[in-house]
């Protein structure tokens, strides 16, 4: 059910590739501010800062761009029981849940490892499930939790969130560098780097909106989704549960769509159902790592019909084996009856019965 060391290892690897994109887009704007040897100084710093964010602040940027807050068990009883429940049976740390106030009907897993790890549900979410659809979601989760698949996932989506800051910055940074700046009269040079700075801020906005979901979903591939689904339908044993959920949630979204803010855009592939999947182009759905919901629906189905089969297959040959079983039985009841005739043997009664009598 969970991933081997193998996967662990090429997760491992991911990680460091998505931060070499840090630095190769800071390589890209100190290259644009003309190479200068005192700039590559806090180019290095700056690299450093943002890793760190990346790595330690992940979460807390997620669960700051949905506007989500902590909830107890008091306030969550139902949910709060389910994830305990799930995460004492497979005896694993269980995850701080957090709930946007949002009525799009979603989910996700945040962290950098399980002791750290998040599940976010919306409003919308807890409004439409039922318990066994609950239970179902929460399990697809905790899947994704304990088989690190969150990891790198997440730091792909705080990536691309700084970088579309960085982008904003760059190319809506007011021109306070006047005539008597210090920067601007250096040298005529500094002034034409400024539409280049400008260009490279377009280009991270341009880039990083869409590509950073995309990101998200080079780093967990396609078959891990299949993967969480088919593990939580034998967890919960309940797949179908888990279907009519992610048709719920799909439904929802394109009734209450979650809005298109920028931030949210690069994390909706951390989510369970992307609610901007109607938006893709066809090249990103090509690489998209969460399949139609309509496939997967399919697979729990499939799943959910072949549990039953097994089910009613295994009652049927219990059945027959009782059935053997009891006829044998009889059998040898009349076997032993014909021996105790024919040989004496002492009856219930008390009486003997003695061959030839």
């Amino acid at each position: 059910m969970f991933s081997n060391i193998g996967m662990r290892c090429r997760n491992y690897l991911k990680t460091a590739a998505l931060f070499s994109v840090i630095w190769l887009i800071l390589a890209l704007i100190w290259a644009a501010c003309g190479l200068r040897l005192p700039m590559l100084i806090w180019f290095v710093v700056l690299g450093i800062i943002l890793s760190v964010c990346a790595y330690w602040l992940s979460s807390k940027l997620a669960i700051r761009m949905v506007n989500a807050i902590e909830v107890s068990e008091d306030e969550e009883p139902v949910l709060y029981g389910i994830v305990r429940e799930i995460s004492a049976r497979i005896e694993r740390p269980m995850p701080h849940l957090y709930v946007a106030p949002m009525d799009s009907p979603n989910v996700f897993a945040i962290g950098r490892s399980e002791r750290h790890a998040v599940i976010c549900c919306t409003r919308g979410l807890l409004n439409i499930l039922n318990e066994r659809e609950l239970r179902g979601v929460v399990s697809h989760e905790l899947i994704h939790i304990y088989n690190h698949d969150i990891l790198n996932s997440t730091i792909a989506s705080a990536i691309a969130t700084i970088m579309t800051y960085v982008g904003y910055v760059l190319t809506y940074s007011k021109k306070k560098h006047t005539a008597d700046s210090e920067f601007a009269v250096r040298s005529e040079s500094s002034k034409s780097r400024c539409p280049v700075l400008k260009i490279v801020g377009q280009v991270l906005n341009v880039i990083f909106v869409p590509v950073g979901a995309l990101m998200i979903k080079l780093v967990v591939s396609r078959s891990r989704e299949f993967d969480a689904d088919k593990s939580a339908g034998m967890l919960t044993g309940d797949p179908a549960a888990l279907a009519s959920a992610l048709n719920k949630i799909s439904y929802g979204a394109k009734i209450h769509e979650m809005s298109r803010a920028d931030g949210l855009q690069a994390m909706s592939s951390l989510m369970i159902v992307n609610p901007f999947e109607d938006d893709k182009s066809k090249l990103l759905k090509m690489f998209s790592h969460q399949s139609a919901v309509k496939e997967r629906v399919n697979f729990l189905r499939l799943m959910a019909k072949s549990q039953e089969d097994n089910a009613e297959y295994s009652g049927y040959a219990e059945m027959s084996y009782e059935n053997e079983a009891a006829a044998k039985s009889d059998e040898f009841d009349k076997s032993e009856s014909v021996f105790n005739i024919r040989y004496g043997r002492r009856f219930p009664s008390g009486v003997v019965a003695v061959s030839g009598a």
